[in-house]
């Protein structure tokens, strides 16, 4: 061919590939450094950053490259992918995981995207999910019931309330019961039997849930339940059985059970619920006077802090700072405190509490600063021996890093007087108490179907700092990371505060676990 006429032709070639190659979708630049560079990474932190560095961008490739990292070996990383995951923006940025959801494979995936699904409000993938309600596989199964409530599926109400009382998994039972709560209100006929029955389940945290949920999907059928379980049930579980009763019916009675049963026996046959409308006009038109919930069955109480519960930790912080004294002495004075070191009153209360502990009470003490150190390895009964040896444990803590730390081995600890044994490791505590090992709560993988065996249901915990070592030190990562540990549990965790610091985090950290939290001051 003559070179005159192959140049135009080459030059109009390439006009037309560069108008395909601009026609086509061009992949994010960002993406293509990730595989660039992600490989390359050894350190978890620079590789979680790389992972991150994805986030908010519209892209199918994405998907691509972050699917095999959703398994990745460390927790840290394959949770920072499926955060990103969950907040991909468009069903086009989606579309290469539904061969996942079509074929079930990888099989290891499936679970952590139906979870995804869920978090982030994937409608496209609504059947397939609703298909694997049904799933053997427990994760699969257990994400599954969490996507449907979260993505208001209707439609699976019937196999939720079947999940809720039938389930071998009590993590499942957990999660069909709040999607009951989600979807329930109007479908009370589908809903409140399932969420009834759940109120007699074996397992703590699925009664827990069932009174929450029916403060929301309100029947008349959970009343005579919640009446016989405040007169049969023993421990935690009283906590909610009162203040559900009276967010179903608004009735003025105390915690009385007796009181309970005389108006239900005399109303039971002609007793209408109230709705929503008429019990906001009646608590408006009271002004708010009505009876503040507390308690009155007492097996445990610290610092303020009342309990019905017959399985107690308490977390005691003792890192340096708290040799270090009150400065407001004339408050403790005056609440009859003697010593005004931190650990002095700490350890005053404490003594007290163990004390009075009933003989059908299971406790336990954890003492941390930089490493965690238990008083015995699982719940002890508060029998007389094991009062007198706890009591015997709190008398010998000290301050670890301050200038009583060269006591530490006559409390029976191991660990050095140095100052590096002295600091405050709240998320290896917080760990430790809720029976979790560290490096497994930092995954996708700590909210499991996978039954947890802690007998634990309340902690006490208490600190007079913000955490300053271990594996999770910002404040919020670790109330992120208990949330995840709790989710399916519902462990209560009280947070005592003492000293003169920020004390957001543990005010969060009571309010997110169902507990409280108290200031006893500077």
């Amino acid at each position: 061919m003559p070179a005159g006429i192959l140049g135009p032709m080459a030059a109009s070639v390439s006009w037309l590939l560069a108008l395909v190659l601009l026609a086509l979708p061009q992949q994010d630049e960002t993406i293509r450094d990730f595989k660039k560079f992600f490989r390359k990474a050894k350190d978890p932190a620079e590789r979680a950053e790389h992972v991150h560095a994805l986030e908010g961008i519209d892209d199918p490739g994405v998907a691509q490259v972050l699917l095999p990292v959703l398994t990745d070996d460390d927790p840290m990383v394959a949770a920072a992918a499926l955060e990103v995951v969950a907040q991909l923006p468009s069903e086009r940025a989606r579309a290469p995981f539904a061969p996942v959801f079509e074929k079930g494979k990888p099989a290891d995936v499936l679970p952590i995207l139906v979870r995804a699904a869920g978090e982030g409000g994937w409608r496209e993938f609504l059947e397939p999910i609703r298909e694997l309600l049904g799933s053997r596989d427990d994760e699969i199964r257990l994400w599954a019931t969490v996507a449907v409530g979260r993505l208001g599926d209707e439609a699976s109400l019937p196999t939720l309330a079947r999940l809720a009382t039938e389930d071998k998994r009590t993590a499942v039972r957990v999660a069909a019961v709040d999607s009951l709560k989600t979807l329930g209100k109007g479908h009370e006929d589908v809903a409140g039997p399932a969420l009834v029955a759940a109120l007699d389940d074996a397992e703590l945290s699925v009664q827990t849930a069932a009174c929450l949920a029916l403060r929301v999907v309100r029947v008349k059928e959970a009343i005579p339940v919640l009446i016989r379980l405040m007169e049969e049930a023993e421990g935690r579980i009283h906590e909610h059985l009162y203040p559900t009763l009276v967010e179903i019916t608004d009735l003025p009675f105390r915690e009385d059970p007796g009181q309970w049963r005389n108006w239900w026996e005399r109303a039971k046959d002609r007793y209408e619920l109230l709705s929503d409308e008429e019990i906001a006009a009646r608590r408006a038109a009271r002004e708010k006077t009505n009876l503040e919930y507390r308690p009155a069955r007492k097996e445990a109480s610290f610092l303020g802090v009342d309990t019905p519960s017959e399985r107690v930790i308490f977390v005691i912080d003792v890192s340096g700072s708290m040799e270090e004294s009150v400065v407001d002495r004339e408050l403790f004075r005056e609440r009859g405190f003697h010593s005004f070191g931190k650990l002095d009153i700490v350890r005053e209360e404490l003594l007290r509490t163990i004390e009075g502990l009933g003989s059908n009470v299971r406790f336990n003490i954890l003492a941390f600063a930089s490493e965690v150190m238990p008083w015995r390895r699982d719940l002890a009964p508060a029998n007389a021996l094991n009062k007198r040896s706890a009591a015997d444990f709190v008398r010998k803590l000290k301050p670890i890093g301050g200038t009583a730390a060269g006591e530490l081995a006559g409390a029976g600890l191991v660990g050095s007087s140095g100052l590096a044994k002295g600091r405050t490791n709240t998320y290896a505590a917080l760990c430790a108490a809720l029976g979790v090992a560290e490096e497994e709560a930092l995954g996708p993988a700590t909210e499991s179907a996978r039954e947890v065996r802690s007998s634990v249901d309340t902690v006490f915990f208490l600190s007079d700092g913000r955490p300053s070592v271990g594996r999770l030190v910002d404040p919020d990562d670790i109330l992120e990371a208990v949330e995840k540990i709790n989710r399916f549990r519902r462990v209560t965790i009280h947070t005592i505060a003492i000293g003169e610091f920020q004390k957001d985090f543990m005010e969060y950290l009571a309010e997110k676990n169902g507990g409280v939290f108290v200031d006893l001051g500077r």
